[in-house]
């Protein structure tokens, strides 16, 4: 008879946080497959708890997967745990997971901590809907784009950042989101837990863990303009009314209520397709 792969939440910091039924489930398992094995030793060793343990990070997923879900097909209880909180919320599993109910492996939910769920609970921004956004790019394309999103959704946003990338993606995040409220929550639920009410002139500490919470727009039905419309109403202001380009764009963030790094973004467009527009005549 197979196995069952549980997928067990643990503390994102504070240990008492651990449920009676996941203390249960770690008891009883056979073996669990751990992000880092060094941090789910820590865990064990309060708890007085003692199973073998695997490695199951980012880099080894697609392989290990495979070995774990032999075991279960053998009759293995396996329990996923990630380094902290829920296993797959923007940590490894998901692989996992997916590849145990594909071999038709029961997979069990032992509910828990969850920086998302935890930090949506206490920024007093709306949660009756959310999107989460995971860690922001590095750098890049992707990391453009992932701020484009980021200012196309109307509702209350949710997103994990690490110390050293803090303050530079706040002050991308509040370009992008303009006026919608930014809470920021460090550490949360251990000793030096800390929450913000960010703005530009808020100083952040660059330690530890951090979740930001941004709120939802004043109306979902907000639609961004056309890159052409965008265009045009700053080439009106600058060759009629004699505008500089920033003048003009600052007005146009105003007037089409989006930030400024979004008009810059969209007027850029506008010409790439007005000179398209051009070539094309020409031809």
């Amino acid at each position: 008879m197979p196995g069952t792969l549980f997928v067990v939440a643990t503390p994102i910091g504070n240990l008492e946080d651990l449920t009676f039924r996941a203390l249960r489930t770690i008891r009883e398992v056979d073996l669990i497959a751990a992000e880092d094995t060094r941090r789910t030793s820590k865990l064990l060793a309060h708890y007085d708890v003692r199973k073998p343990l695997v490695s199951l990070h980012e880099h080894n997923e697609n392989r290990e997967a495979e070995r774990l879900i032999a075991k279960l097909t053998s009759g293995i209880n396996v329990a996923l745990v990630s380094d902290a909180g829920t296993p797959t919320i923007a940590d490894p599993g998901y692989h996992l997971v997916a590849g145990a109910r594909a071999a038709g492996i029961s997979v069990v939910p032992i509910p828990g901590a969850s920086a998302v769920i935890t930090a949506l609970s206490a920024s007093g921004l709306p949660s009756d809907n959310f999107v989460f956004l995971g860690f922001p790019p590095s750098g890049g394309a992707a990391r453009d784009r992932w701020f484009e999103r980021l200012s196309a959704e109307p509702f209350t946003i949710v997103f994990y950042e690490s110390p050293h990338r803090i303050t530079r993606t706040l002050a991308e995040a509040s370009e992008y989101a303009g006026k919608r409220p930014i809470v920021v929550g460090r550490e949360l639920t251990k000793v030096n837990e800390e929450w913000v009410i960010w703005d530009k002139n808020a100083p952040i500490r660059e330690q530890g863990e951090f979740v930001v919470v941004i709120g939802p727009c004043e109306t979902s039905a907000v639609t961004e303009p056309e890159a052409a419309e965008v265009t045009a109403f700053i080439g009106q202001l600058t060759e009629c009314a004699g505008l500089g380009e920033d003048p003009a764009a600052n007005l146009a963030s105003t007037h089409f209520s989006i930030s400024p790094t979004k008009v810059r973004k969209l007027l850029k467009k506008g010409r790439i397709l007005l000179k398209r527009s051009g070539d094309n005549q020409t031809l």
